[in-house]
């Protein structure tokens, strides 16, 4: 292991028993849910730790707290079915993702009846773990009830849990779905039928369904309230995150986006993520996906004024919708967009889209545009840049350089990014800057919600 992520795990480490020190000490029940065998030695993905619904905000403080004495800043929270909170360390990057969980749901609907997890934990090291038959229920169910499969990881501890402790799962799964499929998960994880227990997932959301509305309808309808709430919230407050990388051809827009979308997995999860050059396409996603890359931006001569009107009224469109249907749900569901150029090239380099627009109408198309979160110019000398790519003059590439640093220095939301480094250190720094901004954000939001 490298010297830095050596730091970055001791770290993590440090932090992870302080919190479930700090949950002994206030005396909170609590347990960590599944992926907790390397714990507190090496933190996978995420920490899932299960608290009682009364205790949900001591535990959320005393792990903010914990988390903050160890010299972490707290840049992210998400209210999901969980209340995720993700953590950074400014000088390391180490990064920390701790989910909260009160019950365990699928829409609205307890897929599982928890209440007696907490009752018959069981103690390892500094922290609790599930019962054998609990953590197997939960690993069968918690991806199966929402997609239909079982990840391939949990299969022989889901095997394992319902061997050993057939009656505690059975009258575990028995409160939710009744003693027959009980009986049919049981027996099926014991004999590793994985084919039929997938198969069975619309009969088991049908029968939790049914099930709840029946015996306790208040408290699905209190629940169904409480999700539609959180769901409001976070749409007019979506926990994601949209960048925009901006510079001169040459400045390491492209290398440097795959790295840092790596770099930020911790906190945004890639699958969650979306990726965009120029703009997130609404109508014309064929015909830029079937595009060559441009090697000569300035070949074509510009259109004439009606044309260029034109073009430039549809794209704009497609900016303005694409904000709230390509943008806005990747960001509701906490994921990271990251954008190439973006509607910031109309002001440095028309030609490239062969325009010819007033400045003043481009500044009156962009008053009315849905802004990035956060832009990273990307910035190096003319003839560094001309060194990595000469596609253009290098009389042109100091011109679009100097609009780029005027662009970022006079953007509320800009940042100037030092792309002569090596791109390692180039994405550490756009790292911390992406880690920084949103340390603030959360800090603000925190202060508006006091």
């Amino acid at each position: 292991m490298p010297p830095s992520e050596k730091a970055q795990a001791q770290l993590l480490s440090q932090a992870i028993v302080a919190i479930f020190e700090a949950c002994q000490k206030v005396g909170l029940e609590f347990l960590v849910l599944r992926n907790y065998e390397t714990l507190p030695d090496f933190v996978g993905n995420d920490i899932d730790v299960l608290v009682r619904p009364s205790a949900r905000d001591l535990a959320d403080k005393t792990l903010v707290e914990a988390v903050r004495n160890c010299g972490f800043r707290c840049h992210n929270r998400a209210e999901f079915a969980t209340l995720a909170n993700y953590f950074y360390h400014p000088d390391s990057g180490a990064q920390l993702h701790v989910d909260l969980f009160t019950d365990l749901k699928w829409r609205s609907f307890d897929f599982l009846a928890s209440d007696r997890f907490l009752e018959r934990r069981i103690a390892r090291g500094p922290l609790f773990i599930p019962h054998p038959a609990h953590e197997a229920a939960t690993n069968l169910l918690a991806t199966m009830i929402y997609n239909g499969n079982i990840k391939e990881k949990y299969k022989a501890s889901i095997t394992r849990g319902f061997r050993a402790e057939a009656a505690e799962a059975r009258q575990l799964l028995g409160v939710t779905y009744g003693e027959r499929l009980a009986e049919f998960m049981v027996e099926a994880g014991a004999r590793e039928q994985w084919s039929e227990l997938q198969q069975s997932t619309g009969k088991l959301r049908r029968k939790l369904i049914v099930r709840q509305l029946l015996r306790q309808p208040f408290s699905v309808l209190r629940s169904i309230v409480a999700d539609a709430g959180r769901l409001i919230r976070r749409w007019f407050r979506p926990p994601g995150l949209s960048v925009v990388l901006c510079g001169a051809d040459g400045s390491g827009k492209s290398t440097a986006a795959g790295a840092l979308i790596e770099e930020l997995s911790t906190t945004f999860a890639p699958l969650k993520g979306r990726q965009f050059h120029w703009k997130p396409p609404v109508f014309s996603g064929r015909r830029m996906a079937a595009r060559a890359p441009t090697t000569q931006p300035h070949a074509a001569p510009p259109r004439n004024g009606v044309l260029s009107l034109a073009y430039f009224a549809f794209h704009w469109v497609e900016f303005f919708v694409g904000a709230f249907f390509r943008t806005r749900p990747v960001t509701f569901k906490n994921g990271l967009v990251l954008i190439d150029r973006w509607y910031y090239d109309f002001f440095v380099d028309q030609h490239r889209y062969r325009l010819r627009v007033p400045l003043a109408l481009v500044r009156l198309g962009y008053a009315f545009l849905p802004k990035p979160d956060l832009v990273l110019v990307l910035d190096a000398p003319a003839e560094i840049l001309q060194q990595r790519k000469a596609e253009v003059p290098l009389a042109e590439t100091q011109r679009q350089r100097e609009a780029y640093l005027r662009l970022g220095q006079r953007l509320p939301q800009g940042l100037i990014i030092n792309a002569a480094e090596s791109p390692e250190a180039v994405v550490r720094e756009m790292r911390r800057a992406v880690l920084n901004f949103m340390a603030a954000r959360m800090a603000k939001r925190t202060d508006g919600a006091a």
